[in-house]
């Protein structure tokens, strides 16, 4: 199996080493720092077993490859959602972002034979260009088909994934995973932003708010047609009572550092895909406004 990765980031670069690491073959796409870390160096990794330096296959542009089996967006969605013009003969795209709309997207461009959701659940942090730190917990990631052409990939994967030690979960119906996750990743992280506070206070001062927030999401799944359990709100608000006191999500850290985000990516994805079922989600929309001109 060969499996291309757009970028080498916490996810893309822990990923990647692990499936190289067990008899994959995993090329990467780079850009800058990180193209020239990994073609002098090759790839950092740390984790609770130790560090080591992962000898990397790497291209500048996807272009560069002809053939795959499938292709990881890995890579954080701040500067539009860059998506590949085309995909290597046979492959299909695998998406991993924190984002309600990124399927949608990527179905249209390429068509649902050619993509295949997923979803990302870790601790993983890049350190720097070619270095990624994973400390342990969680490490699975949970995808499927959302057409019958993908399921032989969706197999092949799963079996790659979990000889790699990252613990595959195959849904029959990936798009609510997504969703669900955005409830909290989503949420969270955009209401911490505005208040400027950890989980502790997020879901206990300003919980009436988080819940709120969640709503919305859920009004917005069920109305783009997702089948959203009836306790999804609830179970994600016991989800963030089991998260660390001090936790912030890295799109509340990139927001008050000042830095390139993913506000739109996330809030605003929640509010595009609201307008496309006909509904409105007033809270998301405040605080994107106000997170967005903060500094002005």
């Amino acid at each position: 199996m060969h499996i291309v990765i757009i970028g080498a980031g916490a996810v893309g670069g822990y990923f990647g080493a692990l499936l190289q690491e067990t008899g994959t073959r995993v090329t990467f796409v780079a850009r800058g720092a990180t193209l020239e870390a990994l073609r002098t160096r090759g790839l950092y990794v740390h984790s609770p077993q130790g560090s080591s330096t992962v000898a990397v296959n790497v291209v500048e542009s996807i272009e560069e490859v002809a053939e795959a089996d499938a292709v990881f967006l890995a890579t954080k969605t701040i500067d539009g959602h860059n998506l590949p013009e085309r995909l290597p003969h046979g492959a299909v795209l695998v998406t991993t972002q924190n984002s309600v709309e990124m399927p949608a997207i990527a179905i249209e461009k390429y068509g649902p034979s050619k993509v295949v959701p997923g979803v990302v659940r870790s601790f993983l942090v890049h350190d720097g260009p070619g270095e990624v730190r994973f400390s342990g917990g969680v490490l699975s990631f949970t995808f499927g088909s959302v057409d019958p052409g993908t399921k032989d990939i969706v197999a092949a994967l799963s079996h790659a994934l979990g000889a790699a030690g990252i613990k595959p979960y195959v849904l029959d119906d990936i798009l609510v995973d997504v969703w669900a996750k955005a409830m909290f990743v989503t949420t969270f992280g955009a209401l911490g932003a505005l208040v400027n506070k950890p989980m502790q206070d997020v879901r206990t001062t300003y919980r009436r708010d988080l819940e709120a927030l969640m709503r919305e999401v859920e009004l917005a799944g069920r109305a783009n047609g997702i089948a959203l359990p009836a306790d999804v709100v609830e179970e994600s608000l016991t989800f963030a009572d089991q998260q660390p006191a001090q936790a912030t999500s890295s799109m509340q850290r990139d927001i008050l550092a000042g830095l390139p985000n993913e506000l739109d990516a996330q809030v605003g994805a929640v509010m595009r895909m609201a307008a496309r079922a006909g509904v409105a989600v007033p809270l998301h929309t405040l605080i994107y406004d106000t997170l967005a001109h903060r500094g002005d």
